[in-house]
């Protein structure tokens, strides 16, 4: 129906299991062969092409496992994608070439895991566009979009509504939150510094329309009436070099975007619009980005967190990451310390005796260290941490795990330990200190620090490391509070022995790990109205160290004063009538004083 148009085309993503899952019923016969050939669309889909050679079907790149990349570290991340690239080669029709896209499992990204991604090839990422939004200066912010306030340290983005562009209330589908016209439709630059060197790895972030995705979900155009919709804001569509981009980003399968009507009747409803209306055009990303890259130097900065489908896509993925009962028990929690215990060793056994075959860690065959990776990383399937309060979900990181390590196990055995220790990503509570979250009063300005910890020859100490920036502002023009090294910009680290604990015990008939991590915390007291760097450091009983990524925190006043707003008289008037300058900071942040349309 759409052949018609020159750039229309999808994006769609398999997980490596489903595919197994899909080639498990083929060959099993199930309802009389049904499942035959079930690849056989999709092949078709990719062998069309649009006017600029891409295939309109872009079957893009994922996790095999649908992990929640965010969370994980660049080793295992790299693993799931090459593990997928490998499935992906035999499935389709020729083995085409792996996409240069990816839509990271529950649209879960994080700065942090951009060079793992380009180290397998891939350079752009759809992100949920409200963590574009969220990290603009002056944002909006309401709770009615079922999110706290963001961290100050995160807006770092200029106001789009003070550079041509507008915040704009959407009606005629949920929207609780304004959206920025036309920065949250625009495809940026985003990069991740690396702490040790300060060098820069940059990939594109493709935003993916939060409320639009998930009213098309409901069943496509009809359901959803586009037009009526991006009218609203088409008229601040006026960079033609950049159009403004609407990617409709969804689960297939949910709501009725996975029905009969939706693939056919709604989406020819689609096709027959687009085609008489000049405000608009349909394309697929790559022939977008062909068309209309982002400029060199246009790099922003992306809040952590997922799309709307799970808890609203909170930068602490809290849907995944459950806070502790009064009893101090988290499943998810103990599947993260059952993980990093895990991966410890597999990563162990990886550098003494590598994997070698892609296929074996599929099958679970081969080497010890090859059924150690298959294991781990069925472990890391983010449902098992998305389905809380029931043993066989609660069980299942631990079940994959203990399988891993038995193979690991045999790999370690009586050799050298030269493999830091694994960190689980650091977590602070409150997310915003000495600030706003739900509502009043103002969070207190201490906050904990807490991360999980594990190394195959122990560990000798757990050090948090913080600093305070000089100014409260990290711009997006330097990256001295990106690197340990630092500079002028930024104050010496403060170090803090973290404070060892054992989460509590399994419960609900939730499985016995053979390992699990420790958890270690501490405390950063009496700081407010500042920007703070911070970071974990492990060495274990071999001497080998593990940095965890630099994160970022402001800290507000803990008590009143509107969160940190600071007024500033320079200088202190001496006599009446003297000139002075009077500045106002918000929270110790800088004040800041028709082409298509593209869906």
């Amino acid at each position: 129906a759409g052949l018609s148009q020159p750039h229309l085309g999808a994006q769609i993503s398999f997980t490596g299991s489903l595919i197994e899952n899909l080639n498990a019923l083929a060959a099993g016969g199930v309802n009389g062969g049904m499942w035959n050939n079930w690849d056989a669309g999709y092949d078709q889909g990719v062998s069309w092409t649009t006017t600029l050679g891409n295939p309109r079907l872009d079957l893009v790149a994922f996790g095999y496992h649908h992990p929640l990349m965010p969370l994980l570290d660049e080793q295992d991340i790299r693993m799931q994608i090459r593990l997928h690239k490998h499935v992906y080669g035999q499935t389709w029709i020729g083995g085409p070439t792996y996409s240069r896209g990816i839509f990271p499992a529950e649209t879960a990204f994080s700065e942090r895991i951009i060079p793992a991604l380009v180290a397998e090839g891939i350079d752009w990422v759809l992100v949920d566009n409200i963590h574009f939004d969220r990290a603009c200066l002056n944002y909006p912010h309401t709770n009615q979009s079922g999110l706290f306030a963001p961290n100050a340290a995160d807006q770092v983005n200029p106001d789009p509504a003070a550079n041509g562009g507008a915040w704009v209330q959407l009606n005629n589908l949920w929207a609780p939150s304004q959206v920025s016209a036309p920065f949250g439709y625009q495809p940026h630059y985003v990069q991740y510094v690396n702490p040790d060197t300060g060098a820069i790895t940059q990939m594109i972030a493709v935003p993916a329309a939060r409320y639009e995705g998930n009213e098309d979900g409901r069943g496509g155009y009809g359901a959803f009436l586009y037009d009526v919709v991006m009218d609203q804001y088409i008229q601040y569509n006026t960079d033609a070099a950049h159009p403004m981009f609407v990617v409709l980003h969804h689960d297939g399968d949910n709501y009725g975007g996975g029905s009969d009507s939706y693939y056919h009747y709604n989406f020819q409803q689609m096709v027959n619009w687009v085609s008489g209306d000049p405000d608009y055009d349909v394309s697929t990303i790559e022939d977008y980005l062909d068309r209309f890259p982002p400029a060199a130097g246009d790099v922003i900065h992306v809040e952590d967190g997922s799309w709307s489908g799970a808890d609203n896509g909170d930068p602490e993925f809290k849907k995944w990451l459950a806070d502790p009962d009064s009893g101090g028990w988290s499943p998810d929690q103990n599947s993260w310390a059952v993980l990093t215990a895990a991966k410890n060793r597999v990563f162990t056994a990886e550098a003494l005796a590598p994997a070698a075959s892609m296929q074996n860690i599929m099958t679970g065959t081969g080497t010890n260290t090859e059924k150690a990776w298959h294991w781990l990383l069925v472990s890391e399937a983010s449902d098992y941490w998305y389905w809380d309060g029931t043993e066989i979900w609660d069980s299942n990181v631990t079940r994959g795990c203990n399988q891993a390590v038995v193979y690991a196990d045999a790999v370690i055995a009586g050799q050298p330990d030269n493999t830091p220790p694994t960190v689980f990503l650091p977590q602070r509570n409150p997310y915003n200190p000495g600030g706003y979250e739900w509502g009043t009063p103002p969070e207190a300005s201490d906050f904990e620090v807490w991360t999980l910890a594990y190394d195959v020859s122990g560990l000798t100490s757990v050090t948090l490391k913080w600093r305070v920036d000089a100014d409260g502002v990290n711009p997006l023009s330097s990256i001295q509070n990106e690197t340990y090294a630092g500079g002028s910009e930024v104050g010496a680290w403060t170090s803090v022995a973290m404070t060892a604990t054992q989460l509590p015990p399994p419960q609900n008939g939730v499985l016995m790990a053979t390992y699990r991590a420790g958890r270690y915390a501490a405390t950063v007291a009496g700081q407010t109205n500042v920007l703070i760097d911070y970071y974990v450091e492990a060495t274990d009983g071999q001497g080998n160290v593990q940095k965890s990524p630099i994160q970022h925190v402001y800290v507000g006043t803990g008590g009143g004063g509107g969160g940190g707003d600071v007024v500033t008289i320079s200088p202190d008037p001496a006599q009446a009538g003297q000139n002075v300058t009077i500045t106002y900071n918000p929270a110790g942040r800088p004040l800041v004083s028709a082409p298509q349309v593209y869906l």
